[in-house]
């Protein structure tokens, strides 16, 4: 497992220092250089660790993690591991980014200060067996016995492969690694990396190395779980954007390909963001002539598809019906194109998913290639770790094509992506979604009237009904919210809950302990459409009876009936007319382009070869993904306050809707209120995600209004190209375990490069607006809540162009809500 190439301190000590190295010039950490990038960085650090915290010692044993070049700027962008007698310190990497004339353009330190003298032990007292059995029982595995040894490579780190048989659905990999942990301690430990069977969830595991105890894992598998709505949701307002071209309710007509020769494919076209948006399209040959030079269906890297089904370079994609990770012949199916690659599949959205597989496989491996095409524009490339079969000479680590997963038969109401380290197969599992709001509660006495309710994707069926007397709950606490187990509470009946400061699934599993025939619970707050999607939380997954949601002023009424006293009798069931078809997440480019994000943030964030980097609990990558969910599906006609929701499509709202976040995305602080202050209240990691995006949103809607809105996603002039450029090469340089302030530093380091500095009034005034300014500080980045926002601008920054931004730039032209100063 040693991937990277060794730096001796002598080597680190022999080198030149750079010319002008410690000067600032025109907003660069140093003036030009001579020498490689490589040379450039050490004796860079060579001189300044100090300032870093650093000393000369801790830059003794220093690895190559990665290194590679972005095509448009020239930056070398370089990843350097911190290593102790050769073991590695887990996130442990420093990035220095060198333009081509050696100058510093940003650089950022993980490095743990002092490290010799931190670290609790050299050798391990614990063998990788029985690390890796520890590491079983901690994910509530049973092997059958130790596992096995595959190979062995030895060296400082003790680097070998062990058989995965009963753990994982590949070979477990064994290293030691020195994990950094709280008040300044380094623990020894096995990093291991089982691929759960069973689940999606792929994990790097941190094992004591002399104690056995996992202390730590990180989830390669981030999943797209319906956000539960914490402190001031609300549904999008009027004025939200509109269908722009609204879909057939049922078939959608299959014509003869329209005259397409070859290379056709029937779908919802980019910018379509899902059937909302309106029919399917022939698109006809929209693989992108220089990110697939071959075409979507090549391997070989010579003329001719070497697949005539849903395969190719950038992706394979297929249904997974069995949730088995494989596929099955005769179970499974991948869309066929036939020998001119015509894929035209017939679409009834009025019919079950399973109905129409082949046309969802064949829209999942459309937008899968339209993501790998569009982002490599932007430097999402090879060399950086995208995703590909074949890598053409270009760089890179190659066979890591995106494995696509369809209608996965392993859960529903969710989507996910796993990303590995650069060479190791992205995997996404997209699945059915179910109807919510999707219940009722019909009053039977002593009023005769109908309520619209909410639930979650938990909880029992509301088919067949259930019915019962309505009782209002009580926990010894002197609320009604039913976080504790409850008092006198009459079983058989339907508990009336509150909603509060616990779980929806702990209030449930309460009212079922105590004998409860079914859950109704009374949101909180005044909405206009009362309910929210209720979350399982820890508990919910242990509830049995029906679980639904009604709003305040429903609820009101209840509570009034039952205090005159009367006895309220209820029944919870299916809506009038019962549920919708299912929707087929495959059919959402939003969600496919969303979880497509995570694979690009996790292998540009520190690096090709470190996917661990976005873990901590102020991680953007929710927010990255969200983000290419809007921006490739933006339209000319969008303006910046219109509110922008997430997965409407598959929560069976209309594009008005709020989808599944806290808040729809607009610049209007009226609509989303959301700033960085605001990031200790939230949900982790979806709400933090959300509110990271709504700072780029502000820069987008800087940048759009001054460059314009180009069509062209590719290599388009518009403001949303430099945007999306800004974004991408701000993850380039974005630190390791990052935090608000670490990303918005990255964009700026990016702009610096990419343009001189150009944009950097847009840039602090985006993130001023929502207190990510000057003086924002981010604490820890593992932790939330101890965040500081800021609304000011720094020192010097252009007072002319703030006040024409604020002229300008914001339609509304009202800026009184926010607090930013100009300077």
């Amino acid at each position: 497992m040693n991937r990277f190439p060794t730096i001796t301190a002598t080597a680190l000590l022999l080198l030149p220092a750079a010319a002008g190295a410690g000067q600032k010039a025109d907003r660069f950490l140093s003036g030009p250089a001579e020498g490689t990038p490589l040379e450039v960085s050490l004796a860079y650090l060579e001189d300044h660790h100090a300032g870093l915290g650093l000393a000369a010692g801790d830059l003794a044993d220093l690895a190559v993690q990665s290194q590679y070049d972005s095509r448009h700027t020239g930056v070398t962008h370089i990843s350097l591991r911190q290593r102790l007698s050769g073991v590695e310190v887990v996130n442990g990497d420093i990035g220095v980014h060198v333009m081509p004339d050696g100058r510093i353009v940003h650089l950022t330190s993980r490095f743990v200060p002092d490290l010799a003298a931190r670290v609790n032990a050299r050798a391990p007292a614990v063998e990788p067996e029985i690390a890796i059995l520890r590491a079983a029982e901690h994910l509530g595995l049973t092997p059958g016995g130790p596992p096995s040894l595959l190979e062995v490579e030895g060296g400082p780190a003790m680097a070998a492969v062990y058989d995965g048989t009963g753990i994982s659905l590949d070979p477990i990999p064994a290293q030691l690694m020195y994990l950094p942990r709280g008040e300044g301690g380094v623990r020894l430990v096995w990093s291991l990396v089982i691929r759960q069977l069973g689940t999606s969830d792929w994990w790097n595991l941190f094992v004591d190395a002399l104690t056995g105890e996992v202390l730590e894992k990180f989830n390669w598998t981030v999943s797209e779980r319906p956000a539960v709505a914490l402190g001031r949701p609300g549904p999008a307002p009027a004025g939200a954007r509109e269908s722009r071209a609204p879909t057939a309710s049922g078939a959608q007509a299959t014509e003869d390909a329209e005259g397409c020769a070859a290379n056709c494919y029937r779908v919802f076209a980019l910018p379509k963001e899902s059937p909302s948006d309106g029919d399917r399209t022939l698109d006809a040959d929209p693989a992108d002539a220089t990110a697939s030079p071959f075409g979507w269906h090549d391997t070989d890297g010579a003329a001719g598809a070497e697949f005539t089904d849903s395969r190719g370079n950038n992706v394979e994609a297929q249904t997974d019906l069995d949730a088995n990770n494989v596929f099955t012949a005769g179970t499974d199916v991948r869309s066929q194109g036939g020998a001119n690659l015509i894929f035209d599949d017939p679409l009834d959205l009025g019919q079950e998913p399973p109905t129409y597989l082949e046309a969802a496989v064949t829209n999942l491996f459309y937008y899968n290639n339209i993501m790998h095409d569009v982002t490599y524009q932007y430097g999402f490339d090879e060399p950086s770790g995208n995703f590909q079969q074949n890598n053409y000479g270009n760089g890179g680590a190659a066979g890591d094509p995106v494995q696509a997963d369809a209608q996965d038969g392993s859960g529903t109401n969710n989507a996910n992506f796993s990303t590995p380290p650069d060479g190791g197969d992205g995997r996404m599992q997209m699945f059915v979604w179910t109807p919510f709001p999707n219940g009722r509660v019909t009053e039977n006495s002593p009023t005769a009237r109908d309520f619209v309710a909410g639930r979650g994707t938990w909880g029992g069926d509301l088919d067949p009904p259930t019915t019962g007397d309505l009782e209002l709950v009580e926990d010894g606490t002197g609320n009604n919210e039913g976080c504790n187990a409850l008092i006198g509470f009459t079983p058989g009946n339907v508990a009336l809950i509150d909603r509060g400061t616990c779980e929806f699934g702990t209030k449930a599993l309460n009212a079922e302990n105590a004998g409860a025939s079914g859950v109704i619970i009374v949101n909180n707050q005044q909405l206009p459409n009362g309910i929210i999607p209720m979350g399982a939380g820890a508990n919910g997954g242990s509830v049995t009876i029906p679980t639904v949601m009604i709003g305040n002023a429903d609820g009101q009424l209840l509570k009034d009936e039952l205090a005159l006293p009367a006895t309220v009798n209820v029944t919870l069931q299916l809506p009038l007319g019962g549920l919708p078809p299912d929707r087929d997440s495959d059919l959402d480019n939003g969600v496919i382009g969303h979880e497509y994000g995570h694979g690009i943030s996790n292998r540009l964030v520190g690096g090709p070869a470190n996917v661990n980097c976005l873990n901590g609990a102020e991680q953007m990558g929710e927010g990255w993904s969200d983000w290419w969910t809007l921006v490739l599906s933006a339209i000319p006609a969008d303006t910046a306050e219109l509110p922008r929701g997430i997965a409407t499509y598959l929560t069976f709202e209309p594009p008005t809707g709020l989808g599944i976040r806290n808040f729809p995305y607009s610049t209007d602080l009226n609509v989303n209120p959301q700033t960085y202050g605001d990031v200790g209240d939230t949900n982790i990691p979806h709400g933090v995600g959300e509110i990271w995006n709504a700072l780029l949103w502000e820069m987008y809607w800087l940048l759009v209004p001054r460059d314009g809105f180009s069509t062209d996603f590719y290599t388009g002039s518009g403001g949303n190209n430099l945007a999306i450029q800004l974004v991408v090469d701000g993850m380039k340089m974005t630190a390791c375990s990052p935090g608000f302030v670490d990303g918005r530093d990255g964009i700026l380091a990016a702009d610096v490069a990419l343009t001189g500095g150009a944009n950097e009034c847009q840039i602090w005034t985006g993130f001023a607006k929502r207190g990510v300014g000057f003086s924002a500080s981010q604490g820890s980045s593992g932790v939330v809540g101890d965040e500081i926002e800021a609304f000011d601008f720094p020192p010097g920054l252009d007072p002319d162009c703030v006040n024409q931004i604020f002229t300008d730039g914001f339609e509304s032209g009202d800026t009184s809500a926010w607090s930013g100063s100009v300077p």
